[in-house]
């Protein structure tokens, strides 16, 4: 069984990039097709070569745990779900600075945008953020 870690998207993209490197892909194959830097990958690698995928899944998934409960969470993912305007941005469109904002207003607690952004990516909805910073 699956551990919850192992269900975050960062930690599926990690397992499948070990997946892909024992099946004799290359680091840039790797790094292209699941939109990871090649240092990631390369990182990977050696993991793998030295314990498998094992390794991988034993990598940490970084930070302190969230004080987001998951009610917060489902909320987050109800804004995002939807436009920007909403919430009072001027555009429709999500950045990680938006929902930073909107998580500071809401929860009073700040994020990094990095983390912010991970936040979005472990909902599922890190592709509703554009890459702008404003």
């Amino acid at each position: 069984m699956a551990s919850r870690n192992e269900e975050l998207p960062t930690v599926m993209r990690r397992l499948a990039a070990g997946k892909m490197l024992m099946e004799g892909a290359s680091i840039s194959d790797v790094a292209a097709q699941l939109h990871i830097s090649e240092n990631t990958v390369r990182k990977y690698r050696t993991l793998v070569n030295e314990g498998g995928l094992d390794s991988l899944r034993r990598l940490s998934v970084g930070g302190r745990s969230s004080v987001l409960d998951e009610a917060a969470l489902r909320w987050i993912a109800d804004a995002l779900s939807g436009p920007a305007g909403v919430h009072g941005f001027p555009s429709d469109a999500w950045t990680s600075n938006r929902l930073r904002e909107l998580i500071r207003a809401r929860f009073g607690v700040s994020y990094s945008r990095v983390y912010t952004w991970q936040i979005a990516t472990n909902l599922g909805l890190g592709h509703r953020l554009t890459k702008s910073r404003k």
